[in-house]
């Protein structure tokens, strides 16, 4: 049997900014929607900071990198401004997608933040690709794998 490592089976890309403020808006931004036609599933990993407002993550899809995206249905998570230090994840099966009409692309749109401090870190999770090794996004550093 052939194993290979995490880091060539999982694509992580990093949504934002770690340690700064958010604000309303899409993760990532429209010119930068994940392409999830090479995978099999997606998450959203969140993981909540310090926050005073309630923050509502959506699961967006598109037919673009940078075109309009709508909602996936059911893909969304509330997290509460109670909710400090709390991970949150979404998973979508990338057959759920509007795939017949060329939706591959993804983001996270998050609503609710208000004041400027309100902290959530996103990671974006490609699970189960079409092929090894996966190519990982730029600022992913080389990876410490102790096996053998």
């Amino acid at each position: 049997m052939w194993l290979t490592t995490f880091f060539e089976q999982i694509h992580v890309e990093r949504c934002n900014n770690f340690n700064t403020a958010i604000v309303d808006g899409e993760f990532p931004a429209s010119a930068a929607y994940i392409n999830v036609s090479d995978f099999n599933r997606f998450v959203f990993l969140v993981r909540a900071g310090t926050l005073n407002s309630a923050l509502t993550c959506q699961v967006q899809q598109a037919t673009a990198i940078d075109s309009t995206a709508k909602d996936i249905t059911g893909a969304v998570a509330v997290v509460g401004a109670g909710d400090d230090n709390e991970v949150f994840l979404i998973e979508v099966e990338c057959r759920r997608l509007d795939i017949n009409n060329g939706y591959n692309f993804v983001t996270l749109d998050v609503t609710g933040a208000a004041g400027g401090d309100d902290y959530l870190d996103i990671l974006f999770i490609g699970v189960n690709p079409a092929s090894v090794p996966v190519t990982q996004p730029t600022g992913t550093n080389t990876p410490v794998i102790v096996a053998g």
